[in-house]
């Protein structure tokens, strides 16, 4: 189950100890809040960069922790955007907010776990100020990969507990797709998860891992033969290599899954089972509640992670070159387009 909060245009959560130690304070908004403060005397500015640690409990349980997950957010101090009591942290102090759960169902933005007559506790630990994103960014770097290297345990540890919860859906995906197998005579290697790969040309080297980035040449279809998206198909748009993280779930689990059978320069078949691609919900309108999915795939290249975000900086700037000139082209248009000043 995903849990989520909102708070004043804020996506970010926290906790810190002591919520009960000092009185709460009464926002305008019906809020309560308190700030714990240090001894230090900088105070954020507009303009400032803000290293926040990010905590959110209830009752007993804690719903979120950039502490635990070493990913402290890095965020402009905007006091336009930001609750008013926020002006008056400084650096190392904790903002510690108490909503009642009462009012957070009133409001029609309770979760199915809430109940009556209790708090969410909400804490924003100001870390650090930085007077430039520059600075910000740099300290941000530093945490990137255990970060990373967490939230891929997590979601691992995630999809293996789907799996072992949902025994009848992989069973009964499983006997599905060796019918499919058998139909189109197709001889595949079944991974620990459950996706099926079968080779068709063999790649070089070894497997890809959680520390490569791969190069994706792909065209997607249904056990009924409907193509829903490729790479390769000039009538979907985007023409163009997908680079995939396998040390990120940016792709659907039964990629990653799969993947991992295959090397630099691998063509084949991935058969992914509904619990490791779109599950229950599907993809609408050409993928169904727990349809399995069959992915022809070529592996052209295998990139390291540094020669991958190269790429994504160039393709990024790429990208801001040409919206510029698109704005510059259409602003041409419209002074061309506009009438002649009328003369007196």
């Amino acid at each position: 189950m995903k849990k989520s909060i909102s708070l004043a245009g804020l996506a970010i959560l926290i906790l810190t100890a002591g919520c009960t130690e000092q009185k709460f304070k009464k926002a305008a908004d019906g809020s309560e809040y308190k700030i714990i403060h240090t001894d230090k005397s900088v105070k954020a500015v507009p303009g400032n960069f803000l290293e926040l640690n990010i905590v959110a409990k209830y009752k007993d349980s804690v719903l979120f922790s950039t502490i635990e997950n070493s990913a402290p957010r890095f965020i402009p101090f905007d006091t336009t955007s930001f609750p008013p009591f926020f002006k008056e942290v400084f650096e190392g102090d904790s903002l510690i907010i108490r909503q009642s759960t009462d009012s957070i169902m009133k409001a029609g933005q309770g979760a199915p776990w809430m109940t009556k007559g209790q708090y969410l506790y909400q804490s924003f630990k100001v870390v650090k100020l930085f007077s430039t994103k520059e600075a910000a960014d740099s300290v941000a770097k530093t945490f990137e990969a255990t970060a990373k290297a967490k939230a891929y345990k997590k979601t691992i540890i995630a999809v293996e507990k789907e799996l072992a919860d949902s025994a009848a859906l992989v069973k009964e995906d499983d006997k599905k797709i060796n019918d499919y197998l058998t139909k189109n005579n197709i001889k595949a290697s079944k991974s620990p998860w459950g996706t099926y790969v079968a080779i068709t040309t063999a790649g070089a080297g070894n497997n890809l891992t959680e520390n490569d980035v791969a190069v994706i040449n792909y065209t997607g279809k249904t056990f009924q033969d409907t193509t829903f998206d490729s790479n390769t198909d000039q009538k979907f748009g985007h023409v163009e290599p997908l680079y995939v993280n396998m040390g990120e779930f940016g792709v659907i689990p039964g990629w990653i899954d799969g993947l991992k059978m295959m090397q630099k320069g691998s063509k084949g078949k991935i058969i992914i089972p509904s619990i490791l691609a779109y599950g229950e919900r599907g993809r609408a309108p050409k993928i169904g509640p727990n349809e399995n999915l069959v992915f022809d795939i070529e592996v052209t290249d295998v990139v390291s992670k540094d020669q991958y975000e190269k790429e994504m900086e160039a393709k990024q700037k790429a990208m801001q070159m040409q919206q510029q000139m698109m704005q510059q082209q259409m602003q041409q248009q419209r002074q061309q387009q506009a009438p002649p000043p009328q003369g007196k």
